[in-house]
């Protein structure tokens, strides 16, 4: 008699591990769950943070910032945002409205720029636009208030 291609008695299937030890079947789908809940939570911050930061408000907020001469005085230069920005925003084509309050950082310390604006025709337009700086005695700076230097022709 001839042999055959496979062997009469084959060998039982080895179990993977999860098959052997089937008590971690909750534990590792609920630490599944878990982790693919932070996933998501990371992707939607993300997306929140990346688009307060593209906005107009938050560019022209920034720039007002880093431009004004005592902002520059009090934190150093450059002057970035850091840490996480709170507040709303509102935007309905040419019409919107944003509150934000916006933590930076220089090399001498921390500050946060609070801004209050509303759009209209397409244009932000400022209510409230400070910076107050973390530790100092001195208030916070407004930005509204200051004047750009008068343009003079020699």
């Amino acid at each position: 008699m001839p042999n055959p291609p496979y062997p009469l008695h084959p060998e039982p299937m080895q179990k993977n591990w999860l098959e052997r030890n089937p008590r971690w079947k909750i534990p590792l789908g609920c630490l599944i769950l878990f982790f693919l809940l932070g996933v998501f939570v990371a992707v939607l911050f993300t997306v929140i943070t990346a688009s307060f930061r593209s906005s107009d408000v938050y560019k022209q907020a920034m720039a007002k910032a880093a431009a004004s001469p005592q902002v520059r005085q009090t934190l150093g230069e450059p002057i970035r945002q850091k840490g996480f920005m709170t507040g709303e925003l509102h935007i309905n084509g040419s019409t919107g409205d944003a509150d934000l309050s916006i933590p930076i950082r220089g090399p001498r310390g921390k500050a946060t720029v609070r801004a209050v604006a509303k759009k209209s025709d397409g244009v932000w337009r400022f209510s409230w636009l400070q910076v107050c700086a973390e530790g100092q005695d001195s208030g916070c700076i407004d930005l509204l208030s200051i004047q750009p230097p008068v343009e003079r022709e020699f």
